[in-house]
């Protein structure tokens, strides 16, 4: 991925990394639900705007592993030795931070196995997701190989119904018929795979930069109004599976697509974080938690202020625990 042909592909990701942490550090005054709270409105909005982070990492997914020779052992070997290690050992230090641990070693170790059945940390869900996801992933990569463009476009038009049909009150539409093969998150991947083979990217990014705001407006009015409605924080549309999140992602790949940035010091910092991309997102949760206890908390009367300030800090302190980490003797197998 050194090829500067690819450089819009760190670019994208590192913006998702930063998008990913912006968005947990929403979570506080988000979930202080009061719908005529301006820190709640601030929150959400800001998070409504940020919901594309994970549909980017798996688009860029799509663009890097479909569509090319590899092996089965070699694909699983490579990614999944690089996706669990890292996994198994920020789970383990998640599980430490936060579960009671009390009794024998057996009932630590018994303790520690539940946990790990669900995840020690909100965040981590998405590793349990990835690793499903790849494990088909050379299987899918064969019909990719094979498929036409009108294929893979028949794919993706039913999987974007079936999440349609999916929401509330549309849901009635359903039959018997089972249509679980064209949902979940692996459909991202093929729909990363198919942009990035059929749509040449012209001087009208505005069109893009349009489809990206109109899907975050969607995601913010949609909360807002459903949660007014209901009386409580109505999060469906915040799901990564609604067709308004997916507009925003589709919006920020192409509007990102290609594009190149010349600044030395900016492609520097951008490619480091793309990097440690996985690392920081197992960690800036850790970087979250620790920092209010060395006493660096942003705390001011303005929640946009305290979000991003939380979201900057978080950024260094988990790229610095990886880069570390991975300098350590045997460090780079589990700093992700």
């Amino acid at each position: 991925m050194a090829s500067n042909s690819l450089q819009w592909v760190h670019i994208l990701r590192a913006f998702a990394t930063f998008a990913v942490i912006i968005l947990h550090c929403t979570i506080a005054s988000g979930n202080a639900f009061d719908i005529e709270s301006r820190s709640w409105l601030t929150a959400s909005f800001i998070n409504s705007n940020v919901r594309f982070c994970v549909p980017i990492f798996l688009l860029l997914s799509g663009v890097l592993l479909l569509g090319k020779e590899y092996s089965l052992k070699e694909f699983l070997q490579k990614r999944m030795s690089r996706i669990i290690l890292p996994f198994l050992f920020w789970s383990t230090i998640y599980f430490f931070m936060i579960f009671p641990i009390h009794g024998t070693v057996t009932q630590i170790g018994f303790d520690y196995f539940k946990a790990m059945k669900g995840g020690t940390c909100y965040h981590l869900w998405y590793v349990y997701m990835i690793i499903g996801v790849y494990l088909f992933l050379p299987i899918i990569n064969k019909w990719i190989q094979r498929a036409s463009k009108n294929e893979i476009l028949f794919y993706l038009i039913l999987w974007f119904g079936v999440l349609m049909i999916d929401l509330p009150g549309v849901n009635r539409l359903f039959t018997r018929i089972d249509w679980r093969y064209f949902s979940g998150f692996l459909g991202y991947l093929i729909l990363g795979y198919y942009l990035h083979k059929n749509f040449t990217i012209t001087k009208n990014r505005w069109i893009y930069a349009l489809i990206f705001i109109a899907g975050n407006l969607l995601t913010f009015a949609l909360t807002y109004f459903t949660s007014k409605e209901n009386g409580i924080h109505n999060k469906t549309f915040y799901s990564y599976l609604t067709p308004n999140v997916i507009m925003s992602s589709i919006g920020v790949f192409l509007l990102f697509k290609d594009v190149a940035i010349k600044d030395n010091f900016i492609t520097k910092t951008i490619n480091t974080i793309s990097k440690y991309s996985y690392g920081i997102y197992l960690s800036h949760v850790f970087a979250m938690m620790i920092l209010p206890k060395i006493g660096i908390a942003i705390t001011t009367d303005f929640t946009f202020v305290n979000i991003f300030a939380t979201a900057f800090l978080s950024l260094v302190f988990a790229l610095s625990v990886t880069f570390i980490l991975n300098k350590l003797p045997l460090g780079k197998y589990i700093s992700g």
